[in-house]
């Protein structure tokens, strides 16, 4: 039960943090169309949506180290 439950938790982060690095990136992207006058908004809501997703990530590849190495004491769950 545990090991599945890390597997789902994994998959999940992953899936999460991927899914928010591309909505930052989509949302940097989008200045360059017309009618997006507030450049500044637009760059920051990118920038916090990609570091939001970059820490996702880094809590998935944390889980996937503690679970491929068999760090009981540090593991996440």
């Amino acid at each position: 039960m545990k090991t599945a439950l890390r597997v789902v938790v994994l998959i999940l982060c992953a899936l999460v943090g991927l899914v928010v690095i591309g909505r930052g990136i989509v949302t940097v992207v989008s200045i360059r169309l017309p009618g997006h006058e507030d450049v500044v908004q637009h760059l920051v809501e990118g920038s916090v949506f990609i570091a939001a997703g970059l820490c996702v990530l880094s809590v998935a590849i944390e889980q996937l180290y503690c679970w491929r190495t068999h760090h009981k004491d540090d593991s996440l769950l």
